[in-house]
């Protein structure tokens, strides 16, 4: 957390007052020193940056800044913490079954014309964000929606799913209203004034008092620039989410989010000597996670033991399943030893990721360390995509961002992002998955079993980083990657007024 040194400076002395024989206790005196003729002021306006090649419409943006500032101005049904555990908004609960989640809508919550939220804009705001650019690939698995009375909704999935209502945070809008720019019941309305964009406190919200009331939106060309304008007052905010893996200082106050970013070692389980699970487990074994984390990516980064994210509330307590407790990594390569002495095994990275470009080092260096001799092919980003699709490779590097039920059916053998996965390496851990999302058996049960076979090598989680003006207070609440101003009510900018 920042630390702010302020032109007043405030003194504190505690004194302990001793009481008498009779009893007592100690007494606090405070002694407040302010530096004559300088006032602290809080200011109740900001700028936020916004792109302006691209929509304010929440089923038209596709930037991701845009995406962000949509959460201001309008409700979900759910928000998620950094936990991903479910908040209401519009939503008051829900109970959901394999493949229905039943929804309860909260009463009195308003659009910011003062015309009630109803089910009907709800229904009309699934089929939005069902065929949207921001929203469609979370609601993918979701076939319909449909009103039980005023207050409840049904929704369908096509598949099994217990963790599906995770997804139920696209925007509401008022049906009928303009689609360029619908109403919302969010925390801020939107209006223009003189071909500026600006973001005032709704009216209608109830139980939302911040200090900062109103934010003028500044274009901007693109993202890559908003750092820069942060520097000079252009905005109060910038949420990086890294993804160029370019290594930066920033002079600035920050916070870590951890996102859904899964990066994981990829394994081509095609070649011979790769098909072995036990020599699986130890490449699994051999990779020091937490000097990834420290080292690779300084810090904006979380280990992960299992293929799900290590913030996810429903693995709190779990055990490291990837340990070796009855076996050593000696042992689990024995039989592989030939073929690992006839060529290294060819490691793939994008040659213009930084952190994956030294991640690859530093798992070259835990593999050779063990017996595991390994090659690095930095190559363009290009070559490495077309690599990686034709199987040419032992070993990669690869990213993907899960949606928010923590699917990943893209990465086991068939979906998208299976490169190297074969039907042998996954067999029991595939079968496993799809009992977990049938209700059939419990997830530690999966993730036993994935450990057992790992058809990909989890490593870590990426985060981005919030960034803040100095001059503003965030308060101690932490955000999430599904809405960086989260905590917005708790922001507070500050400057010396001079008085006299």
């Amino acid at each position: 957390m920042k630390k702010k040194i302020f032109s007043i400076i405030i003194l504190t002395l505690v004194l302990s007052l001793l009481a008498s024989c009779a009893g007592g206790g100690e007494v606090p005196v405070t002694v407040t020193a302010v530096n004559p003729g300088q006032t602290a002021v809080t200011e109740d306006s900001a700028r936020l940056a916004f792109e302006g090649g691209d929509s304010l419409s929440p089923f038209k943006v596709k930037s991701d800044t845009n995406i962000r500032l949509m959460t201001l101005i309008y409700d979900p049904l759910f928000t998620l913490d950094s936990a991903y555990n479910l908040k209401g908004v519009i939503a008051q609960d829900c109970a959901a079954d394999l493949r229905a989640i039943n929804v309860t809508l909260k009463t009195g919550i308003n659009f910011s014309d003062g015309s009630p939220v109803t089910t009907q804009d709800i229904i009309y705001s699934f089929n939005e964000a069902k065929e949207s650019f921001a929203y469609s690939s979370r609601l993918a698995n979701f076939e319909s929606i449909v009103a039980a009375n005023d207050v409840n909704l049904v929704v369908t999935l096509k598949e099994s799913d217990p963790y599906a209502a995770n997804c139920l945070t696209f925007p509401i809008v008022k049906k009928g209203s303009n689609i360029d720019r619908p109403l919302g019941s969010g925390r801020y309305v939107l209006s223009e004034e003189s071909g500026k964009y600006y973001l005032t406190v709704n009216p209608q919200k109830t139980g939302f008092s911040p200090s900062i009331t109103k934010f003028e939106l500044n274009e901007i060309k693109n993202a890559a620039v908003i750092n820069d304008s942060l520097q000079i007052g252009g905005t109060c905010f910038n949420f990086d989410d890294l993804a160029d893996g370019a290594y930066q200082r920033v002079t600035a106050a920050t916070q870590d989010i951890i996102m859904n970013n899964f990066v994981y070692l990829g394994v081509n389980s095609g070649k011979e000597v790769l098909a072995n699970a036990d020599l699986r487990r130890a490449i699994s074994a051999a990779i020091n996670r937490e000097e990834i984390v420290t080292t690779a990516y300084q810090g904006h980064a979380k280990a992960a033991q299992s293929p799900f994210n290590p913030n996810w509330f429903v693995l709190s307590g779990a055990q490291n399943t990837l340990l070796l407790e009855n076996s050593s990594i000696e042992e689990l390569i024995a039989e592989s030893k030939e073929g690992l002495a006839a060529e290294p095994l060819r490691l793939l990275v994008n040659s213009e990721n930084g952190y994956k470009y030294e991640m690859a080092k530093l798992i070259k260096s835990d593999l050779d360390s063990v017996g595991i001799p390994v090659t690095i092919e930095a190559l363009a980003p290009e070559d490495f995509v077309t690599n990686v699709r034709k199987g040419d490779f032992e070993l990669y590097i690869g990213e993907i961002h899960l949606t928010d039920n923590m699917n990943l059916s893209e990465l086991f053998y068939g979906g998208n992002c299976s490169y190297g996965v074969t039907p042998a390496a996954q067999e029991l851990s595939a079968e496993r998955y799809e009992q977990m999302l049938e209700g059939k058996c419990e997830l530690m049960d999966f993730i036993n079993v994935f450990a057992s076979e790992l058809p990909f090598i989890p490593l870590c989680y990426r985060a981005g980083l919030a960034i803040y003006m100095n001059s503003i207070d965030f308060g101690n609440a932490l955000c999430s990657e599904r809405d960086v101003f989260l905590n917005v009510e708790k922001w507070k900018i500050t400057r010396d007024e001079q008085t006299s």
